[in-house]
């Protein structure tokens, strides 16, 4: 018996494999579904693969109502480093962000040949310096946010994917989210590792002003009410989620530790501010209702893997891991 019936597969991080090209390496699948965006009818799906020597993406888009099969996606391309996050400008055009640092707007268009659907590149730029954290954008559709792990926030004009404000070290540590006000187009929120949340407003000589700070925990999520622009979401290392009245920041409004490990992401239903989706550094996915000091609606644990993406589809939550799959959650109020 040889030795490849011993190893069929194997070790791609040996000597034999690093000069490889992308062509001549074996494929891997990018299984490591990093997040899952919807819009209307129309969702956007993007993985890594981080197990390879090389970690690439694909990015997948799903044309209307589906059961999420990568098979079935209207449209699909490959990006050259992993994906971390996207957001819809319209139906057919998106953005997404890398972990190398680059931006690409992508759109989905027929190709001149075959007239078969295509994700095609219609604007590039990479000025981050490490992996981008999040993209956020605001309600005009003219400018967007986004935070990376080199402590800069860059705030973009989509036009010309011109970074018309810059934020070197706007935070002292790896900041981990944006997200911007609801009916609003110049003031966004941000957490970091060391500790802090800021509140934005681009129209201040001195932008920043320190929303919420808890000791020795830093803080990894935040997300606006969509239906009160007021109120904000925060999670913490801890597993902590903390709601805040943005003008009144001293007083906490509730805090409850809900999580088990350190929170990934935090989702507000865009209509219903009793619904706040929740997914952490585990394999579980909980609803909690905000008007009711966060107590608990919904959980579920059927995910074998890391969940890190949420969204809302009417009054079901989607959400994806690192497991390679994506979920559907019915969420019933507390009268249904």
């Amino acid at each position: 018996m040889s030795n490849s019936d011993y190893y069929p597969h194997p070790n791609t991080n040996a000597d034999i494999y690093r000069n490889m090209t992308a062509a001549d390496r074996p494929p891997v699948p990018d299984k490591h579904i990093q997040f899952i965006v919807v819009n209307d009818d129309k969702t956007i799906v993007g993985a890594s693969s981080l197990t390879d020597r090389y970690w690439s993406g694909t990015v997948w888009y799903f044309n209307g109502p589906t059961s999420y099969d990568k098979n079935d996606a209207y449209a699909v391309t490959r990006t050259e480093s992993g994906v971390c996050d996207a957001v819809f400008l319209d139906n057919y055009k998106f953005l997404i962000a890398e972990d190398s640092g680059v931006l690409q707007v992508l759109e989905v268009v027929k190709a001149p040949e075959t007239l078969a659907p295509v994700l095609q590149c219609s604007g590039y730029v990479c000025q981050h310096d490490d992996s981008i954290t999040s993209l956020a954008v605001f309600d005009n559709k003219t400018h967007f946010v986004t935070s990376s792990m080199d402590c800069c926030i860059k705030v973009w004009q989509i036009s010309d994917l011109l970074a018309e404000y810059s934020y070197l070290n706007a935070h002292t540590s790896t900041i981990t989210c944006v997200d911007v006000m609801p009916k609003n187009d110049w003031i966004f929120g941000s957490t970091s590792l060391d500790c802090q949340a800021f509140i934005w407003d681009l129209r201040q000589s001195k932008p920043a002003t320190c929303l919420h700070k808890k000791e020795g925990n830093g803080l990894t999520a935040l997300t606006w009410d969509k239906s009160s622009e007021n109120i904000v979401a925060i999670g913490s290392q801890s597993g902590s989620v903390t709601l805040i009245d943005v003008r009144s920041p001293d007083n906490v409004i509730c805090e409850t530790q809900i999580f088990p490990r350190p929170v990934h992401r935090l989702k507000y239903h865009p209509e219903k501010n009793n619904w706040l989706a929740g997914c952490c550094d585990d394999t579980v996915v909980k609803v909690l209702d905000p008007t009711k000091h966060l107590s608990l609606v919904y959980q579920d644990d059927r995910h074998k893997d890391f969940v890190r993406g949420l969204a809302w589809l009417q009054d079901e939550l989607l959400t994806c891991s690192w497991d390679d799959t994506i979920l559907k959650h019915t969420v019933l109020s507390a009268d249904q």
